[in-house]
Order: structure tokens, then sequence, then C-alpha cells
């Protein structure tokens, strides 16, 4: 397996730098950029995604992505084939991510599109047990939100999810700034957290036997991550936290670590935005700066809603100091092709189907 080499430096410039680009492709009618809120997210317009993109228009999205963290295509419509070809390009635009990935890393990918996934929630998903899978999804303010996949040596670095079937007025995708969240921390946490390493395990709890479980158990997944990273595009400094998949903070105590961990949890997800989705909508985020929760709405509505996922693989990160992601145990995120020559996924049926597990290690996706 090949991987580009990542850096601390920023590659594409200050913020401010990129804020004077957009600002001047913006003018030129380039691309438009409506703001969802002051700490992230932007309505993209301006841009035909049905069709195949120049470098110039790319470098475009991206500069607003890697600024902005989320960006809005709203009702475009796209179908497989031309969401697949956008991950393409924009997986080539900058050294610093990787291709794009099978479907989902354990559970493969849906029939003749090997780098898509299903984010299915209704009937066929259901939990069997709705009122443990309720009271866990209001535990706390934090539950269920997550980076994807950060058990992963080189977590994803975009996440893109395509609206089908959109239920009315249930199934809304909350976004939190991890960067925003780094930011506004105290002086004294941030000093406590500089250095800090957390462990990220990707397990689904008691499926021993099951089709999920078993899945998981092929494909385990431990790594070391800085708590506070550095943006290799950027510089910005990232509180990186996925409450789904962080397990504890290295070298403290278990009551310490749990301690620390819920209250960076609870201040993160202050510097959130929830995305309405409607038939058609292209949500696309950058997972190295950016957290997101799936909704927990659409069981008890009777209802059904289905998205399509891609991911851009990511690189190892990097902390304040300049120190790298650690494998403890498992494999790196590969690209699609590199997966598919794996043969792992075979009769997997690259749906999130495969489980529930809301306030686990594997979060509904979307």
């Amino acid at each position: 397996m090949s991987m580009k080499p990542a850096t601390t430096k920023p590659a594409f410039g200050t913020p401010d730098e990129i804020d004077a680009r957009l600002a001047t492709a913006q003018a030129k009618g380039l691309i438009k950029l409506k703001p969802i809120s002051a700490n992230l997210g932007v309505e993209v317009e301006g841009v035909d995604l049905k069709n195949k993109l120049s470098p110039e228009q790319v470098a475009h999205i991206y500069d607003a992505l890697i600024r902005h963290k989320v960006l809005v295509f709203k009702r475009i419509g796209l179908n497989h084939e031309q969401q697949v070809r956008f991950t393409y390009e924009l997986s080539e635009v900058s050294e610093n991510i990787g291709a794009p990935t099978i479907g989902h890393t354990v559970f493969g990918h849906v029939d003749n599109y090997p780098e898509i996934f299903s984010v299915y929630q209704g009937e066929k998903s259901k939990p069997r047990n709705m009122a443990r899978y309720e009271a866990s999804a209001t535990t706390h303010p934090w539950t269920g939100y997550h980076c994807d996949i950060t058990a992963c040596v080189n977590p994803p670095s975009i996440g893109m999810l395509r609206g089908e079937i959109i239920p009315e007025g249930v199934g809304n995708t909350n976004f939190g700034s991890l960067a925003a969240a780094y930011e506004t921390l105290d002086e004294s946490t941030k000093q406590q957290v500089a250095t800090l390493w957390a462990e990220h395990e990707y397990k689904y709890g008691k499926t021993k036997g099951s089709e999920a479980g078993d899945s998981i158990a092929s494909r385990r997944m431990v790594s070391h991550h800085p708590l506070v990273t550095v943006h290799p595009e950027t510089g910005e400094k990232v509180l990186f936290n996925s409450p789904a998949f962080l397990k504890f903070v290295v070298g403290l105590s278990d009551e310490d670590s749990t301690a620390l961990l819920h209250k960076i949890w609870e201040h993160s997800v202050k510097y959130t935005i929830t995305h309405v989705w409607d038939e058609g909508d292209l949500v696309v985020w950058d997972e190295r700066s950016t957290t997101h929760r799936a909704p927990t709405d659409i069981y008890s509505a009777g209802t059904e809603r289905q998205l399509y996922r891609t991911t851009i693989v990511g690189q190892p990160l990097h902390g304040l100091d300049g120190s790298v992601s650690k494998i403890i145990e498992g494999e790196p995120m590969l690209s699609c092709e590199e997966e598919l020559t794996s043969q792992m996924h075979v009769g997997r049926t690259g749906s999130a189907t495969t489980g529930n597990g809301f306030g686990s290690a594997f979060p509904e996706p979307g």
C-alpha cells in the first residue's frame, strides 16, 4: 500500500489566504457560498457537479471545504456514477488526502459500485429493543457524535453523503467544528490536552456470531491519535475527539480520563449545525476537523431514509509536537482498489442494515 507523506505545514495557506482566494473566485462568479453559521458550513452554488469539473473548479470546492468544513449542495440530484466521479475528482486535489476507499472499510459496498456505502434507516434496520436504543441515544448531549472510523491509523479525510429517500420532519444530521472547539477551550485545558494521546477502537459490543460482529472482528482496529491535531492544509489546531470510537486518554487513570473526555465532549457539541435533508442534497465534510451525528428519530416515526456515502482515505494525524498517529492493532485504511484486492469484503452487503449500535463504536453513519 502506498501512502502519501503528510505534513504539519499549511499546504493550502492560512485561513486568511484561503478566504482571499475564495473571495476572488466568488467575485468572478466561479462559485457562490452562503454561510450556514459563524463556526462552520456553507451552501454552495454555481458549480455543476453533474458534469466533469475542471481542476480550477475542484480547487475552489476544496478551498471552501477546508475553510468552512461542511459543504451543502442543495437538491442537485446526483446519481451513483456522478457521486463517484466527483469523489475521485476531489481526491486528486491535495497530497494530504488519499484515494476513495471502498464503500465501508468493514461492511463492503453496494452492488456494482465499490466506492458506495448504503446508509439506510427504516423497518429493515430497526433495532430489536427500541426502548434501549432511545435511552442510549439521549444519555449525553455528545452521544453518537463521531468522526468516521477513527480506530484506523489513517481515518478518512473527507466524507460525502447523498440523500435519495428523505422522510418529512425527521432524519436531520448534526455536524460540529472541532477547530472551533479547540479555539474556544480555556487556556488551562489547552495546556492539559496539548500532548495527550487517545485510544480509538472499533468494536460493536455484544454481537458475537452476528453478521456485524463477525465482520468487525475480521477487521479489528485500534489506534492512538494525538488529542490535539494540526490540520495539514490550514495549520489550524483541532480538538480531535470522536466519542463513539474514543475509549480513553492514554496515561490517565480511568477516573481522570473519563472526567477529561466528558469535559471536552460537552464543550465540543456547542459548535454544531443541523442539516435538514431534502431529496437530492449532497453534503461533503472535512473529517479531519469535523464531527457528525446521525438522527435517532426515524424508527419511532415509522418511516425510512436512504442516503449513499463515499469516503476519501486520510493520513495519520500530526500532534502539536509533530508526533504521528500509531497503529496498536489492525491495518491502515486502503484505497478502493486495494480493498477489493484484499477480498475481505466478499459477501458483505455494503449497507448500514448490518447494525444499529448508536452510542457504541459503530454509530449509524449519517
